[in-house]
């Protein structure tokens, strides 16, 4: 099988060190407000980088699309409902709304899109992102990665290989987009970050792509993608059984940091999740729960054996800025840039949902950190949320540092293209809360070079309710060249039973009074 090199060339512009012998380097965003060189959301522009590999302050360098140029912060303070005015720009998150697709309302936007994004799988298996610790706790989101490898110098491919192969997980969008965009990891927020006509969402799940063909190919540069799907919780919705083998692979991802840190482990329990113990009463174990120092000692095993944090193709991608190094290349066989056109996307669906029904039902032992559900994509939100359609708006990433600068007679020049499905995922409320404190409680892990085995995240703490926290970006102000649209029913016909009874309804009635595919009033 032949391969394909793809030289990602970037550079950018640096900062001088500051008058005082600070080190930029260690420059930190939060949701709150800035505290020195950790800065709020009004002072993001001030969050600096000199040298990608071991700055602090831009998680997602974002370099993700190929022949990038970066040259600056790009964040800009365009908060939504203020007289602050920020001109042209497209800085996200925004509000969505569902009346630029009624036509003669002065918001009408025409969807030119004419099918539904079709997705398909990586070769990254369950069990592999666990042995590649793909599972992290950022200091602004819960994280899984799509983990890289280096196989040769200065060469990189996806570290994942299945009895198919190694293949990069992909999605193909329509109108404008003739290549695939790959996937290079997710990230999920609390609360949401954009909102649908007002309403914000319990929890935003974010997969992040890249373009799979360079600028010289593509004839644009400097873009990425990002498909986007709300969580909603309610008291009297069930558990989410994806959302809960997550919830114990971040617990996994907290315990070993703790681990490593000679901290105990969290004193708080997550029924189904393993439970670990350390520096807690060992002789409390909780009923029905079997061998658990047999259960505790395979863990540990397994954290002492684990390899580093994985790294994924942004990681890749921005170690070439700022660097005098022979340029990086992530390696994409053949088969990961051709069309697929015969596959059978309804028995797909049929046969995942049934073998979904056979290991829910309640005759199916169930297993610790919910193993038994299944299973496993890497698209899982995307068969789960049973919808096609979106809204789809050019903006910017959501964290410094803000990658979508809009330049003036070119609307795709660095541009983060977001689809937002128009329907959440339930989730039940204490999968929410454990979110969120997961999120609260991070430890800094012990190789930070500056908090190492200290409280460190970016949340803000709700003065409300002081068990919930925000990482979530306020929302920015919206002008013309977000082109915002939403795509429905009147674009293209859907595979799914309930985007077609719901297609069945009067226009106002399914935008507005029955919004989503499930029983609802309003939203």
């Amino acid at each position: 099988m032949r391969s394909r090199f793809l030289i990602l060339p970037i550079f950018c512009a640096m900062k001088p060190l500051s008058v005082d012998g600070e080190n930029p380097n260690f420059d930190l965003f939060n949701y709150d407000k800035t505290n020195g060189t950790d800065y709020g959301p009004s002072d993001w522009i001030n969050v600096r980088c000199p040298n990608v590999g071991d700055c602090k302050g831009w998680p997602d360098g974002w370099e993700m699309a190929i022949d990038w140029r970066l040259e600056e912060n790009s964040c800009r303070w365009c908060p939504a409902d203020t007289d602050h005015s920020c001109g042209i720009h497209h800085q996200s998150p925004i509000d969505l709304s569902r009346t630029k697709a009624i036509v003669g309302h002065p918001d009408f936007n025409q969807c030119i899109d004419v099918h539904w994004m079709a997705y398909f799988d990586s070769s990254c298996d369950f069990e592999i992102l666990q042995d590649l610790n793909a599972f992290s706790i950022e200091r602004h989101a819960l994280k899984i990665a799509q983990p890289l490898e280096e196989f040769e110098p200065q060469k990189f491919r996806l570290a994942c290989k299945n009895e198919n192969g190694r293949r990069w997980g992909k999605i193909d969008f329509s109108k404008g987009f003739s290549h695939w965009w790959h996937l290079s990891h997710i990230d999920f927020h609390v609360p949401s970050e954009h909102t649908q006509h007002g309403r914000r969402y319990s929890g935003e799940m974010q997969m992040y792509h890249w373009y799979s063909v360079n600028a010289t190919v593509a004839g644009i540069n400097n873009e990425m993608a990002s498909v986007t799907i709300f969580l909603d919780a309610h008291n009297d919705t069930a558990d989410y059984d994806y959302l809960n083998k997550l919830i114990c692979q971040w617990r996994e991802a907290e315990d070993t940091s703790r681990d490593q840190c000679g901290l105990p482990s969290v004193s708080v329990e997550f029924p189904g999740c393993f439970f670990h113990r350390r520096g807690h009463d060992a002789n409390e174990t909780p009923e029905g729960e079997p061998n658990t120092q047999r259960l505790h000692q395979r863990h540990r095993e397994r954290r002492l054996a684990a390899k580093p944090k994985s790294m994924t193709a942004h990681d890749v991608i921005v170690g070439n800025t700022m660097s005098n190094s022979e340029e990086r290349t992530i390696v994409l066989d053949d088969e990961d840039l051709e069309p697929i056109d015969d596959f059978d996307w309804d028995s797909f669906i049929a046969s995942h949902y049934s073998d979904r029904s056979n290991i829910d039902g309640s005759h199916h032992r169930k297993l610790i950190n919910f193993d038994h559900v299944g299973p496993w994509s890497n698209y899982f939100g995307m068969l789960d949320v049973r919808t096609e359609y979106y809204f789809r708006y050019s903006g910017s990433t959501t964290i410094p540092p803000c990658y979508g600068k809009w330049y003036s007679g070119n609307n795709r020049r660095q541009t983060n293209h977001w689809r937002v499905m128009k329907d959440p995922i339930r989730v039940s409320q204490r999968q929410i809360l454990e979110m969120h404190r997961l999120l609260r409680e991070r430890i800094a892990p012990i190789e930070d070079p500056v908090n190492a085995c200290k409280p460190d995240t970016a949340a803000k703490v709700e003065e409300e309710d002081p068990a919930k926290v925000s990482v979530a970006r306020p929302l920015q102000s919206t002008s013309q060249v977000h082109f915002k649209v939403f795509c429905e029913c009147e674009n293209w016909g859907s595979k799914f039973v309930e985007d077609r009874e719901w297609c069945r309804r009067d226009k106002l009635e399914r935008f507005f009074d029955h919004p989503y595919n499930f029983k609802t009033v309003g939203y």
